[in-house]
């Protein structure tokens, strides 16, 4: 009888136990699996998408091997133009390995670039349809990128990219997400540079925001390093657009080094302006420089 009781308390303690330490496991497997410190367990249908071979693998901790391995198959694919194949690749690739940034930004360039355009140039496809799966596969692959930021938030590469794809005139542009992706970049504080002005570029082309877009510029320009040509171009119209602005004379003198060098440098701007950006007293400052220096 006390052999019994014996094993009744120590089942009951063992429960008891169980009872107590499975919240806390759970909490703390949910924590170490947001800190990237824990895989999230491969749902069955990776699995068996995956195969038997690569998923032992993949369950032994080596989804790394498995997701190079897929990646491979997946280049196969493009250079086959396989696209409904590539992307069901990646898919995979990114439910391995949803930390790693260059999965999501090469899958998403894929898809939005080449499979996209691929599409575009078919000519044994009727037009509309050319059109159709242009920008069905443009925003899927904005799409996948966006589910990478979303599983990596503080990547600046992948912000970047997501800013680039928002902005690019050729792409369906929204210029405000496109400010916002390069603003999160930057304000990573592992951007280079270049997100800052990106930043810039994409503010100045979002109606309504004139005054903040110049408040960036001024402060960007007071670094050396941002007097590139186009930011030097962007701040002169963001000032001649103000109500309370000086003559014009001043700003290319607080813009440019000298009045020959606006004149070049506002040509290219104006005849190069792929980007679409705002061209508001160009043509004006053009003008006026033309009559005041010699002819070349």
């Amino acid at each position: 009888m006390k052999t019994w009781r014996n094993i009744t308390v120590v089942l009951v303690s063992l429960l008891a136990a169980g009872f107590v330490k499975s919240p806390w496991e759970e909490r703390a497997q949910r924590d170490f699996t947001e800190q990237g410190m824990l895989f999230r367990p491969l749902e069955v249908g990776v699995r068996e998408k995956i195969g038997q071979t690569c998923a032992v693998v993949a369950l032994g901790g080596l989804r790394t091997v498995v997701a190079t391995f897929f990646n491979l198959k997946a280049y196969s694919s493009f250079e086959n133009r396989e696209w409904l194949k590539l992307e069901e690749q990646y898919e995979l690739i990114v439910a391995l390995e949803p930390r790693t940034p260059y999965y999501w930004d090469e899958g998403a360039w894929h898809l939005a670039y080449n499979a996209a355009v691929d599409f575009k140039e078919r000519e044994e496809l009727p037009a509309a349809r050319q059109q159709a799966l242009h920008r069905s596969y443009v925003l899927k692959g904005r799409h996948f990128l966006e589910r990478g930021v979303v599983h990596n938030p503080q990547d600046w590469s992948l912000l970047s990219s997501l800013g680039r794809f928002y902005g690019t005139p050729s792409k369906y542009p929204d210029y405000a997400k496109s400010a916002a992706a390069y603003e999160r970049s930057w304000n990573t504080g592992k951007a280079r540079q270049y997100e800052a002005r990106a930043w810039l570029y994409s503010l100045a082309r979002v109606e309504g925001k004139e005054r903040e877009a110049l408040h960036l510029a001024r402060t960007l320009f007071v670094q050396q390093r941002n007097r590139v040509d186009t930011l030097r171009c962007l701040l002169f119209v963001l000032e001649w657009s103000q109500p309370d602005a000086p003559p014009t004379t001043d700003l290319i003198q607080r813009c440019f080094a000298s009045e020959a060098e606006a004149l070049k440098m506002l040509t290219t701007y104006r005849q190069n302006n792929a980007e679409m950006l705002p061209t508001t007293g160009v043509d004006h400052a053009i003008r006026l420089l033309e009559s005041r220096l010699p002819p070349p």
